[in-house]
């Protein structure tokens, strides 16, 4: 029986890019990781996100964003921040973890005017972070959990 190793997506608000990560990080390495995601300054989820990754057949439903103090209490094997800027601002984590850094600029949907840009937008975001979780995961996966 392999043990889950457990992830921390972070992001500026957890509206968008560590929301998209989580729920793709659940779809494809639901049997390695257990996964959750929080923001620096949390919001609503976008509703274009949600419609994004239901037209692509991923289930947003489980998703939502919550500040750190709601996960706190559990402890993360790795904490991977969506941008190299959170880095400063990252809570102070008093436990061994690994931390990694990815580079997924923030997009500003509330300022993009036609509905249609930003769902392009968010489904390019969508399909480079779909394919770092994939990384990810061939990267981290338990070894115990290779199949022979």
């Amino acid at each position: 029986m392999t043990t889950r190793k457990s992830v921390c997506f972070v992001s500026e608000e957890n509206t968008c890019r560590s929301i998209i990560a989580e729920v793709y990080l659940r779809k494809h390495g639901r049997q390695y990781f257990e996964v959750q995601s929080f923001g620096l300054y949390p919001n609503r989820v976008h509703y274009l996100v949600k419609r994004v990754l239901s037209n692509r057949g991923v289930n947003p439903n489980y998703s939502f964003s919550k500040a750190y103090e709601v996960i706190e209490n559990q402890r993360f094997d790795f904490f991977i921040l969506m941008h190299p800027d959170l880095k400063e601002r990252m809570p102070e984590i008093a436990y061994e973890h690994q931390l990694i850094i990815w580079e997924f600029e923030k997009i500003d949907l509330e300022s993009i005017e036609a509905e249609a840009e930003a769902e392009k937008l968010l489904n390019q975001l969508s399909d480079e972070i779909e394919k770092q979780v994939l990384a990810f995961i061939a990267q981290y996966k338990p070894v115990d959990a290779v199949r022979v």
